[in-house]
């Protein structure tokens, strides 16, 4: 499915009757299904990172259909990471937790009922680009919480970790170009998780690096909602013809992403 630009600017003045936060801050919980942090360019040839949600992806307690797209600049999601996610796997040093210490984590591997959140450049061209990557270069959170992004086990890759600063040349992820990978989300206490992360694309054959910035939200454990209910309540009443909605004309809505 595509939807055209007549469809989208009709849509959303519709919807502004009844509110004037059609796509508020925060107003869109992703709890469940595959989604992923990506890169896109945009029209302008400006660098786009965003969410991009697949089928099944549940937005605000409603799943996707099959062969639906949608994608939000970072503000508009919030991560919903409940309390099944939460384990005690011990001391761990990238997240300076002690033995008994619980630590909240969207898996790597087979979520279950918890989103599985992946990284992507799946949209990004290898003719034209020959790198690309994210920058953790902001983080704040509740009071004593950590956050580290990682793949593997015993001897685990860390990409980000804030409990040793922020520093955007260590707490790097490099990705392939036209590549989709995953890896593990943890953080050690319940609470809202502020996360500011920059997307970069490098051209083939040099020139002016694309970057793009947003700060990407997470709600860990029992914490209250994030969005204003009225957003909740627009959202609900227009259905899934919002989640449908671009930000960028012209993607096409058969993903090429895999789940």
């Amino acid at each position: 499915m595509s939807i055209s630009r007549a469809l989208i600017s009709l849509f959303f003045t519709s919807a502004s009757l009844l509110t004037s936060r059609v796509h508020a801050d925060l107003s869109v919980e992703f709890s469940s299904g595959h989604g992923d942090m990506g890169l896109a360019v945009e029209l302008d040839g400006s660098l786009f990172l965003h969410y991009h949600f697949g089928g099944g992806a549940v937005l605000n307690g409603v799943a996707l259909g099959a062969g639906v797209d949608a994608e939000y600049v970072p503000s508009e999601v919030f991560v919903r990471v409940a309390d099944t996610a939460r384990t005690f796997p011990g001391a761990v040093p990238f997240l300076s937790t002690g033995a008994t210490d619980p630590v909240w984590t969207l898996p790597q591997g087979t979520p279950g009922a918890l989103p599985f959140l992946g990284i992507a450049a799946v949209e990004l061209d290898a003719l034209d680009f020959a790198s690309a990557g994210f920058r953790l270069t902001g983080f704040n959170g509740p009071v004593g919480g950590e956050f580290a992004l990682w793949q593997g086990g015993f001897t685990p890759t860390v990409f980000f970790q804030t409990n040793n600063g922020i520093n955007p040349a260590q707490d790097l992820y490099n990705i392939t170009v036209g590549a989709h990978d995953h890896a593990n989300w943890s953080f050690t206490k319940e609470g809202i998780y502020n996360l500011t992360i920059e997307g970069f694309a490098n051209p083939v054959g040099g020139g002016t690096q694309l970057t793009d910035i947003g700060t990407f939200t997470f709600a860990v454990g029992n914490t209250t909602a994030v969005p204003e209910p009225s957003s909740i309540v627009l959202i609900a009443v227009c259905g899934v013809g919002l989640f449908a909605a671009r930000r960028r004309l012209g993607f096409s809505g058969n993903s090429s992403i895999a789940s």
